[in-house]
């Protein structure tokens, strides 16, 4: 794609922003609402460890420096190039590890070699001392107890006098064992979303009752099998229910197995759980972390920053003490 190309790629979505909204400042505004309603723009991190939004000042700055990269007077201005974007970005990050960081001035170090050495080696000692302990659980720790349900058909649920039920996060499956003379043409099955009623032609009711929450009636399904009735139930929201039936007697939530496959979580959680695992296991090897890893590769964009005491040196990021 060429930088003509790059840059005027969204003109069109742009457009008709400005055409709706007849003035720059309704375009503003527009852009500004997004940017408030959809990212964490806006948001001011409460400590240092959060990885989301700008520290205080920073977005604002952000927006002044793309104001006058964008300006066809500006030097830094290149029609149809990322470069100056690209500077800011770099500036950006700088202007945020130096509110992060206190620089230790070569002055203020009186601090030998041999107390370095001896200061890293206690470290190191104190760090594997706290590995060995973590490793190390006490006499009479007890692992939890998974839960084990060996009945597919009361899975998360119970079994009742006349059927027996089932559960995920977000849906049931009730399975009601029928007479040996009753074919799916002898049954009436009504699903509401907020109550059930099976019965047979002949007016004999098999089960009736509300349920204690709502279902997604339409996306409900049932069919007969070796002598089974089969009803699949959506629920509207995420949460284990304690019972099929309002008049049923509630089970033990704390009594099932309420994990869930990795899979089926949102991927920004599937990212966040395996970033986790990832920095146990690098906590484990006494390696940096992911964080430890992205503050080490801004600092070193900062070391030679205009401004920075350390411009010119070597990087050593032993000098530079993390609040």
């Amino acid at each position: 794609m060429s930088g003509i190309e790059n840059i005027e790629k969204y003109d069109d979505v742009l457009s008709s922003i400005l055409v709706n909204e007849k003035s720059i400042l309704g375009f503003l505004s527009s852009i500004f609402n997004f940017l408030a309603r959809r990212t964490d723009f806006y948001y001011v991190p409460e400590n240092k460890y959060e990885n989301m939004g700008f520290p205080a000042g920073v977005a604002e700055e952000l927006v002044l420096k793309v104001m006058k990269a964008c300006d066809p007077k500006s030097n830094k201005y290149q029609s149809g190039s990322n470069l100056a974007m690209t500077d800011i970005n770099n500036e950006i990050m700088c202007s945020t590890v130096a509110q992060e960081v206190e620089v230790v001035a070569d002055g203020d170090v009186g601090v030998s070699e041999q107390d370095t050495f001896e200061n890293t080696s206690a470290c190191g000692s104190k760090e594997n001392e706290q590995k060995k302990d973590a490793t190390n659980f006490p006499e009479d720790y007890e692992p939890p107890v998974i839960p084990v349900q060996k009945n597919s058909e009361s899975y998360n649920g119970a079994v009742r006098e006349k059927y027996s039920w089932a559960q995920t996060i977000t849906d049931l499956d009730v399975t009601i064992k029928l007479p040996s003379d009753i074919k799916s043409k002898n049954l009436k099955v009504s699903i509401n979303n907020r109550d059930i009623c099976v019965q047979c032609n002949n007016g004999e009711v098999i089960i009736k009752d509300s349920l204690p929450y709502k279902i997604k009636a339409f996306d409900s399904v049932w069919s007969v099998s070796e002598g089974k009735l089969l009803i699949h139930l959506e629920k509207v929201q995420e949460r284990w229910w304690d019972k099929l039936l309002t008049s049923e007697e509630p089970i033990d939530l704390a009594k099932i197995d309420a994990s869930r496959p990795l899979d089926e979580l949102p991927e920004d959680h599937i990212a966040k759980v395996r970033e986790l695992q990832w920095n146990q296991e690098q906590k484990l090897k006494g390696l940096p972390t992911s964080d430890e890893i992205r503050n080490l590769k801004i600092l070193k964009k900062a070391w030679n920053a205009e401004g920075s005491p350390f411009k010119g040196q070597e990087f050593d990021p032993s000098v530079i003490k993390i609040n």
